[in-house]
């Protein structure tokens, strides 16, 4: 909780808190405390199997007694495991460790942009004419020849097409086209479509998509080797620079700014990937018999909507402190926690051990270890993947590969989300904490009123200024104006 003296340093900064905010978290998602809180509590229930049962983490403002510092110390850790989230999703996407050691040298001196293109054609096969019974009989009765059944036949002409769909998902530094390009996955596949009339369903020839893209190069910078040793696993030492000149709080900052930045791109380009694949593939593949043979149309839509419904995959990115007793801060100082170094993840986070050890905040074990449940759960979600829909190399226009992009890109876009909700709650926090020990909100006006008053005791009362106004009135008539001096 904040005392009165801290409360006192921190009017000044209460100023910026109440003015409207055109930050780069208000263009992305406002905070929704309801839904926040509720996402968090699930996700407290998986990290309690995760760690010691005598530990109980909890929200950052019902633990007492934590200082402003530690609130700067958990946007540092709610940072971090947003990064390291995000590049566990880039893992999913096919950046593997060389791929990332590779991208990271690029980001040193050159944009690294990932690229998302494809391309289509359209191709007439042949037309069919077949005859259809009708269901309805008419029956004829003949004194002669007796009762007759007949049925009426109707010849349809049927056009088939082929449609081919092929994408690519690479990273490339400076230009599109130039010696550095990395190609990440792609696919092509291929449906057989029919229609009931000779337009063809889709531009004839090729057509090439419009490419979506997104820079990722701060995301990269953020990412070290540790000592400069090669082989060694990638790290994350997100910090915030407490002395710069537009530091005012934990959230506002240029760091965390430039964090926010970044995760709105991010999210921007994941919703554009998804309506990517649903024009482009799903909405295609849905009329495609040979996936309708595989999963049955019940199946296929329940696979197309697992990658739009909420995900439930496990977000590592979680406002929470731990109340230590003092016999266990001493411990701490000896241990990274319960998850160990975050061996098998792309990324792992590192920090100085005794912040961690004398602050409520999350030790560096538990973060590997929440990154560890972040990747087991997304390849149990791959794994019921593999079995749903026809094998990648059949030829279909819809396979795995093209569901753990979507579901992959969905769980970057969540994890953006909760990253920029997390350190809207940390300013909520705050703002709600300087409420409580001033008593009242405190806007613009009342600085005024503060200045002013405290400008009248710099003169004696005889030489104090007065305000002056002037109402200007005719004679009969209501004041019709003022003049004043300001």
């Amino acid at each position: 909780r904040l005392s009165a003296s801290q409360a006192e340093d921190l009017l000044p900064r209460l100023a910026v808190v109440s003015r409207p905010r055109t930050t780069v978290s208000a263009t992305m998602i406002q905070f929704d405390e309801h839904g926040f809180r509720r996402r968090v509590e699930e996700a407290v229930v998986t990290l309690q199997k995760l760690l010691h049962s005598t530990r109980r983490p909890t929200f950052a403002e019902d633990v007492p007694n934590h200082s402003y510092q530690d609130k700067y110390l958990l946007a540092e850790f709610l940072t971090n495991c947003g990064l390291a989230a995000q590049c566990t999703c880039l893992e999913a996407l096919g950046v593997g460790t060389q791929q990332l050691a590779t991208l990271v040298e690029w980001s040193a001196s050159e944009t690294v942009t990932l690229r998302l293109a494809g391309r289509q054609r359209c191709t007439f096969l042949r037309e069919e004419e077949r005859e259809v019974e009708s269901k309805a009989k008419v029956v004829k009765e003949s004194t002669i020849f007796g009762k007759s059944e007949q049925k009426v036949v109707t010849r349809v002409n049927e056009w088939f097409w082929k449609i081919d769909v092929e994408w690519e998902l690479v990273a490339y530094a400076g230009t599109m086209g130039g010696p550095r390009q990395l190609r990440l996955q792609g696919r092509s596949g291929s449906a057989q479509l029919k229609t009931t009339t000779s337009a063809t369903p889709e531009p004839a020839g090729q057509v090439e998509f419009i490419p979506t893209e997104v820079p990722i190069t701060w995301l990269l910078q953020q990412v070290k080797l540790p000592g400069g040793l090669v082989g060694a696993a990638h790290v994350l030492s997100f910090k915030i620079d407490r002395d710069a000149e537009g530091c005012r709080t934990p959230r506002r900052n240029p760091q965390v700014e430039a964090a926010l930045h970044a995760a709105r791109e991010l999210c921007a380009w994941s919703k554009r990937v998804c309506q990517f694949m649903n024009q482009r593939i799903f909405s295609k593949a849905e009329r495609c018999a040979k996936v309708q043979a595989h999963t049955g149309r019940d199946g296929f839509l329940a696979l197309i909507a697992s990658t739009h419904q909420p995900s439930e995959l496990f977000v590592p990115v979680l406002p929470l402190f731990e109340a230590r007793p003092a016999e266990e801060e001493a411990d701490a100082a000896g241990g990274d926690g319960d998850g160990g170094d975050g061996d098998g993840t792309l990324v792992s986070v590192t920090a100085a051990a005794a912040e961690a050890a004398s602050t409520p905040v999350l030790r560096i074990g538990d973060i590997n270890a929440m990154l560890a449940e972040q990747r087991r759960a997304l390849e149990a979600k791959w794994a019921t993947l593999a079995d749903a829909c026809p094998p990648a190399d059949d030829g279909s226009l819809l396979s795995p590969v093209e569901l753990k992009l979507s579901i992959a890109v969905k769980h970057l876009d969540d994890c953006c989300s909760q990253l920029s909700q997390g350190v809207d709650y940390i300013e909520a926090m705050l703002k709600k904490q300087l409420l409580d020990a001033v008593g009242r909100l405190v806007t613009p006006a009342d600085f005024q009123r503060y200045m002013d008053f405290h400008g009248q005791r710099l003169f004696k009362p005889e030489y104090a200024p007065k305000p002056f106004c002037f109402a200007v009135r005719r004679p009969d008539h209501y004041p019709e104006g003022t003049l004043t001096i300001e």
